[in-house]
């Protein structure tokens, strides 16, 4: 790989790192392992990346919508093999939700997460856990009613909001998360596979589209010979039309009458 190319795919992940610990948070819980969670990070960035995609708000919600996307497919893959690892809720002495929240057993904690973190349905949370729709929908439910009473008055109004905010700060925290020197020297090897093929298809794009644009060139240059191309006219003088020459012998009608021989 070229320095310059890899300078580039340098630069392109540094944009990629300010959601680094969201991604894999997200991609944690979503597929409870580990190392699950790690290649769904990867395989995202990696798909991201051959997309051309850049920089800004639409570049992060792509990475975050394809890292779910990658995420319950390989969550939906496993076949109940793999170890579960995901550590859970965090408790935060200073966040009364947060508190609450990691006391709860485990897959309450994940469906927490998983609604108001990730910002499932209950349909999707159903089938990454195995619960029915409708016991995730009571668990939600009764952990609102607990938590409620144990917030201020003032703020129980704003109880989705407030856990909304808080199972996003979870999801941000750097703890246990892999370093991003390790993915992005994952993400490079898979890249540079990734560059001939796609240099090459480029290059092939570009010839049939100069051909293309050859073979439109020339049938609009013909049709413009045809039609500034003057009509193929041929006139013709007509020909006068000549008295008949009077023959011999011959009296000529007409239409005024003979004068009489003077006496």
């Amino acid at each position: 790989m070229s320095e310059q190319t890899a300078g580039a795919l340098r630069a392109w992940f540094k944009r990629v790192e300010p959601l680094y610990p969201e991604l894999f948070n997200t991609a944690h819980v979503i597929c409870g392992n580990y190392d699950q969670a790690e290649d769904a990070l990867r395989g995202a960035i990696l798909e991201v990346w051959s997309e051309g995609s850049q920089g800004g708000m639409g570049f992060r919600e792509r990475l975050r919508s394809t890292l779910r996307e990658e995420a319950l497919r390989l969550s939906a893959a496993d076949d109940g093999t793999l170890e579960f690892t995901w550590p859970g809720i965090g408790e935060d002495m200073d966040d009364i939700i947060l508190t609450q929240a990691g006391k709860e057993d485990i897959d309450v904690q994940r469906v927490l997460m998983l609604r108001h973190g990730v910002g499932l349905s209950a349909g999707r949370i159903a089938t990454i856990t195995g619960m029915p729709a409708s016991l995730v929908r009571s668990t939600l439910s009764r952990f609102e009613t607990k938590c409620k009473r144990k917030l201020p008055a003032k703020d129980r109004p704003q109880f989705d909001t407030l856990l909304n905010k808080a199972m996003k700060r979870q999801l941000n925290a750097r703890t246990g998360i892999p370093h991003p020197a390790a993915v992005y020297r994952a993400f490079e090897a898979e890249a540079a596979t990734l560059q001939a093929p796609t240099h090459r298809l480029s290059t092939i794009i570009y010839r049939v589209l100069v051909l293309v644009m050859a073979l439109v060139c020339a049938v609009l240059f013909w049709l413009f010979a045809v039609l500034v191309q003057p009509p193929n006219l041929q006139s013709q003088s007509p020909t006068p039309t000549q008295a008949p020459i009077p023959q011999p012998g011959t009296q000529i009608e007409t239409t005024y009458e003979s004068e009489a021989p003077a006496n």
